[in-house]
C-alpha cells in the first residue's frame, strides 16, 4: 500500500458529478482529508482559512456557473501563497493562450480529466512530494511549529525593518523581495553546512 499523505485535498469543480469520480475512492485512504467545493469563492475561501494545513487544490479551469474562472481562482491563490501546489484538472481543450495563463499563475501540473485515475493520483503525490521537500515549505513548518507568542516577537531586522516571525512566513508564502532573500539565505547556509560536512568526511 501506498505512503499516507498528510494533505488536505481542495477539489474545486462544478459539475456535481465529479463528486462521483472514482479517484475520489482511490484516494480517499491515502491523505488526510478531501474537501469539495462546486462554487471557485467557497473553495478559495477555505484554502485562505485553512492556509496552515498542507494543502492540495485540484482545480477546474472552465466553470459554467461562476464569474471566476480557473485562471482568476489560480492566481488568488498565488497571491495567498506560492506554496499550495494546485493541479489543473480539466476537460476545456488547452491552446498556447490557456497553457500561458495556467503556468505564469504557477500551476503545478495539468491532468485532463479523460486521463486514467494513477495519472492523476501521481500528479497529487508528485505535489506531496514538492510540499514536503521544499525549503520553503520546510521553513513553514517551523514557523508554524513556534508558540503564538514567539511568532510576534521581533526575530530579525532587514535594513530599517524589524520582523516578526509571522512577518517572514507572510513573506516566504507570498515569496515577495524579502521573502525570496530570506529562502535564498536559508538554502546558501545549508549549501554551505552540507559542503563543509562532506569535506570533513
Amino acid at each position: 500500500m501506498a505512503e499516507k499523505m498528510n494533505i488536505t485535498i481542495v477539489y474545486i469543480d462544478d459539475d456535481e458529478k465529479m463528486k462521483e469520480d472514482a479517484f475520489l475512492d482511490d484516494i480517499c485512504d491515502q491523505v488526510d482529508e478531501i474537501h469539495y467545493f462546486q462554487k471557485p469563492s467557497e473553495g478559495l475561501a477555505f484554502v485562505k482559512e485553512n492556509i496552515d494545513k498542507d494543502i492540495v487544490v485540484i482545480l477546474d479551469w472552465k466553470f459554467n456557473s461562476s464569474t471566476l474562472q480557473g485562471d482568476d481562482v489560480l492566481r488568488d491563490i498565488d497571491e495567498v501563497s506560492v506554496l499550495v501546489p494546485v493541479i489543473v484538472f480539466t476537460g476545456a481543450s488547452i491552446d498556447a493562450t490557456e497553457a500561458n495563463k495556467m503556468f505564469k499563475g504557477n500551476a503545478f501540473s495539468c491532468v485532463p480529466k479523460d486521463s486514467d485515475t494513477d495519472t492523476l493520483v501521481n500528479a497529487i503525490r508528485n505535489a506531496y512530494n514538492r510540499i514536503q521537500n521544499d525549503i520553503r515549505s520546510v521553513m513553514e513548518k517551523w514557523i508554524l511549529k513556534q508558540n503564538p507568542e514567539k511568532r510576534n516577537k521581533p526575530y530579525m531586522r532587514s535594513g530599517d525593518k524589524v520582523y516578526t516571525l509571522n512577518d517572514i512566513l507572510v513573506s516566504i508564502r507570498r515569496q515577495d523581495e524579502f521573502g525570496k532573500e530570506t529562502t535564498r539565505g536559508i538554502l546558501s547556509l545549508a549549501t554551505e553546512l552540507f559542503t563543509n560536512n562532506m569535506r570533513e568526511k
